[in-house]
This record gives C-alpha cells, sequence and structure tokens, in this order.
C-alpha cells in the first residue's frame, strides 16, 4: 500500500479502478481536531495499479499537496 506524507504527517492512500483504464487515487488527509478534512482526489488512466498510484503521487507532489511519498 502506498503512503503519501505532508511533513511527519501520513495521509492514507487509497486506489479505485474507475470506469475501462481509469483509475481514482485518493490521498486523506487526517482530521484536524475532529473535523475531517478534503480529500486529494486524482483520476487517470493507467494499465495497472502500482504506475496510476505513482503517477497521481508525483502529480500530488508537484503540485505541492503532499512533500514526498513511498509506493
Amino acid at each position: 500500500m502506498a503512503r503519501a506524507f505532508f511533513g511527519s504527517v501520513e495521509y492514507r492512500v487509497t486506489v479505485d479502478r474507475d470506469l475501462g483504464d481509469t483509475w481514482a487515487v485518493t490521498v486523506q488527509p487526517p482530521p484536524v481536531k475532529g473535523i475531517p478534512s478534503a480529500p486529494y482526489i486524482v483520476k487517470l488512466q493507467g494499465n495497472d495499479r502500482e504506475s496510476a498510484t505513482r503517477g497521481a503521487l508525483e502529480i500530488l507532489q508537484k503540485a505541492g499537496r503532499i512533500d514526498r511519498f513511498e509506493p
């Protein structure tokens, strides 16, 4: 299971198959003071789960939403 981080905080990563070859990668920040945070969702096409996950996490890292990730 992939892991994403912002600073030292770990975000939960889930990957679901969408329509056809499309994958939905969701990165869920932890709640802040009990209030849930909005997830980051990236949908992209890929041949397999691993490549779609890596591509989505790279997009989020370049956008500054996460600092780093572990595939």
